[in-house]
């Protein structure tokens, strides 16, 4: 698709992270989630902006759960929604990704078991 074409030459161009990362969301788009998720994997998390946490950015847990998300992995989706919350740079970032692992939650299906 030419939006990751377009990506593409601004990767090369400028060897922004923030780029690339956008880059694996259009990915994502286009080829489907679990290309978007390879395309993420990819980034190199030595950049400056690296964090102790796991991920890269401030926003690599939003995508890297939107793209699970996406491929029907709600269980893991869940818990990078959180970590996305915990390091949003404003309210109203961080009260709209607090919300996304609830909703998830609750569209899991339920497992009942019996007490006797």
């Amino acid at each position: 698709m030419q939006i990751v074409e377009w990506y593409d030459e601004l990767v090369r161009l400028t060897g922004s992270p923030v780029v690339r990362l956008n880059r694996a969301v259009a990915v994502g788009q286009a080829d489907g989630p679990r290309a978007g998720l390879a395309a993420l994997a990819a980034l190199d998390d030595s950049s400056p902006s690296s964090s102790s946490r796991g991920y890269p950015m401030p926003r690599h847990a939003s995508v890297a759960a939107y793209l699970h998300e996406r491929d029907g992995d709600l269980t893991t989706a869940a818990r990078p929604y959180a970590e996305a919350a915990h390091k949003a740079p404003n309210l109203a970032e961080r009260d709209h990704l607090t919300r996304q692992a609830p909703r998830l939650n609750a569209r899991l299906p339920r497992v009942f078991s019996w007490a006797w």
